[in-house]
Order: structure tokens, then sequence, then C-alpha cells
């Protein structure tokens, strides 16, 4: 596909993003829908992700197995977390997320490496020396993460020992992002990915509106 094509076809995967989250938004909030649409988030993970990974320009090999090392270490680093609490803190995965295996779900990692690229991509044009990119886009992951807990915790996507969010969650997820971002950074992989802006921009917002809706 040609760069323009690839242009314009980002720009209607970033359509298809603010409608299908837009469904989504509606779906989870009423509350007679809400069993049905939380069944369908791992397949809305899994489908978010084919979209992105299909606009990164010029694939390598490496960019595979990189992209393929942060989805298997996130897993394991969430399997870690789940089972001695010394990560993230004290918290236990609900039904929400689909098939687990040492308590924990298997598109967990498929999420970690999604969150990542699209953050990378997103600082990637940035004019900074690339550890400001690489901390900056930290910061980014960990506001993402502010959103998402309490929509996460509602929707029995996973629970925290106590009911109170620690703040070392967002500690581990700071420095588990700049770990992550450097090591896509010194890999050299480069996305110039137009549709991975759309995908993490809609998802924030649509965990932001969630908190709101999922309250009515």
């Amino acid at each position: 596909m040609s760069p323009i094509k690839k242009h314009k076809s980002a720009r209607l995967a970033g359509y298809f993003f603010v409608v299908y989250y837009l469904v989504g938004l509606a779906g989870l909030s009423i509350p007679h829908t809400r069993e049905i649409f939380t069944r369908l988030v791992p397949v809305s993970i899994l489908l978010s992700t084919a979209i992105l990974l299909f606009f990164h320009r010029q694939w390598r090999r490496s960019d595979g197995a990189v992209l393929l090392l942060i989805a298997i270490t996130g897993y394991l680093i969430e399997v870690l977390g789940v089972l001695t609490g010394h990560v993230f803190g004290s918290y236990a995965y609900g039904a929400t997320l689909g098939p687990k295996v040492f308590e924990t779900p298997l598109i967990i990692g498929i999420n970690w490496m999604m969150l990542i690229y699209c953050v990378f991509a997103i600082m990637e044009p940035a004019r900074l020396f690339w550890p400001l990119k690489v901390l900056s886009g930290a910061v980014l992951m960990v506001a993402y993460d502010v959103v998402l807990e309490p929509v996460a915790i509602r929707l029995d996507m996973w629970n925290w020992a106590g009911g109170e969010i620690p703040l070392q969650n967002y500690q581990a997820w700071f420095i588990i992002s700049v770990i992550f971002l450097s090591f896509m950074q010194l890999a050299g992989v480069r996305t110039h990915n137009r549709a991975a802006p759309w995908l993490f921009g809609i998802q924030f917002l649509f965990f932001l509106l969630l908190n709101i809706g999922l309250r009515i």
C-alpha cells in the first residue's frame, strides 16, 4: 500500500475507532447491556491491536521480535505481580479479561504491548533527546492508568486488596513503561503509525467518559 493510501486508511481506521468505542461506551454504560459488552473486552483488545499493527510501516523481523518480547515480558511481570504482590501491590484479576494462566489473563501481555507501541508512536516525532521522550511517554502511560483503574475495578477486570489503589501501582507502571519504551528506542523500532495516536487518544477519552457513565 502506498504512503498516501495508507495515510487515508489510517484516518478511516481512526473514524472506525471513534464509532467502535462510542458503541462500547454506550453498551457498558447501560446496565441492561453491560454484561454483554463486558464479555467483549478481550475481543476489543485483540481487534484494536490487529488494526494498529496493520498500519506499522516497513516491518522488520526485529520489530516483531521486540513487540513479542514486550508482550511476553508484560505478561510475566503481571504473573509475578499477582502471585507475590511485590510489583504493583496486592491485586487479583476478575473474569472480564478472559482465560487465565497462573491467575493472570493471557490477553494482558498483548494489552501492554499495544499501549507501549501507541505511546512510542506518539512520542516518536517529538524533537527531544530520546531519554526525555521515554520519560514523557512513561508519564503518559501513568496518566492512562489513572483513568483506567476505576473502570477496571467496576468492570471486574481486576480488584485491589482493601479496595484502595496503591501508589506502588503507578510507580510500577512508570518504571515498567520506561524500560519497555527504552527497549523500543534502543532496538531501533520505527513505527510512523498514524493509527496509534487515534487509538490511544480514543481509549483515553473512552475510559475518562466511562468513569462518568458507570456512576449513572
